[in-house]
């Protein structure tokens, strides 16, 4: 094994709790009060309803900030300007929340056995910005984000491009995430192995996994070098 490639989201860094978390604070803070349920779910019908356009380039971050605030307006009833200035006070927010997991600090010894990386879906900018707000940037060797490349996981094809990234063959590379589908399953399609981290928050329960799987990042070494 010389190769580990991350996912991000709910991975490395905390994502579905910062993303309730955002809407209720932007909710709090709005005058006159909003529905922070309408609210919640304009962003969601925009982020996720068109998932497969973002995640793989075809729609842009400006494209998607237009509609979203757009998707604000016709759900709450305000005027396009405030519409837009509650999709940006949303972001503001929920770059702020975002934040590392505890057991991160787990990594930077591994980085003398093995090389890493990071392989995640979504928007370039977005998802480097967070590795930087994290704190975990210099870590990486290499980053492959789905919108960069045009194939997002769980397209095998994705991993594909990890493998050629990394410059190694395809069972030197382990791959680490949260989500049975999108991370493991198909890394192991392409001759890859992988590992579950278990996530107490998690967005929604993970399908089975009968591969190897840890609670916790300071337990992957000693994983690896059972499967090395």
């Amino acid at each position: 094994m010389k190769v580990i490639a991350f996912d991000l989201d709910d991975t490395l860094v905390r994502w579905h709790g910062p993303v309730r978390e955002a809407v209720a604070r932007t909710a709090a803070l709005s005058a006159p009060p909003i529905d922070a349920a309408a609210f919640a779910g304009a962003i969601t019908r925009v982020w996720y309803g068109r998932v497969d356009e973002v995640w793989t380039g075809r729609l842009s971050q400006d494209e998607i900030t237009r509609e979203a605030a757009a998707a604000i307006t016709a759900a709450l009833g305000v005027s396009e300007a405030e519409g837009a200035r509650l999709y940006a006070l949303y972001i503001r927010n929920l770059t702020e929340l975002i934040e590392p997991y505890e057991d991160t600090p787990a990594l930077r010894p591994l980085r003398s056995g093995y090389r890493l990386g990071v392989a995640t879906n979504g928007i370039g900018e977005t998802q480097r910005g967070k590795l930087r707000t994290a704190g975990l940037a210099d870590l990486f060797d290499f980053v492959v984000v789905s919108a960069d490349v045009g194939v997002a996981k769980p397209d095998p094809a994705f991993y594909e491009i990890v493998r050629a990234t990394a410059g190694v063959p395809a069972h030197d590379i382990v791959v680490v995430g949260n989500n049975v589908a999108h991370d493991l399953r198909p890394a192991v399609a392409v001759g890859m192995q992988a590992v579950w981290v278990q996530r107490a928050d998690d967005a929604s329960p993970e399908a089975s996994w009968a591969g190897p799987a840890v609670t916790s990042l300071y337990d992957l070494e000693a994983v690896l070098q059972r499967l090395g």
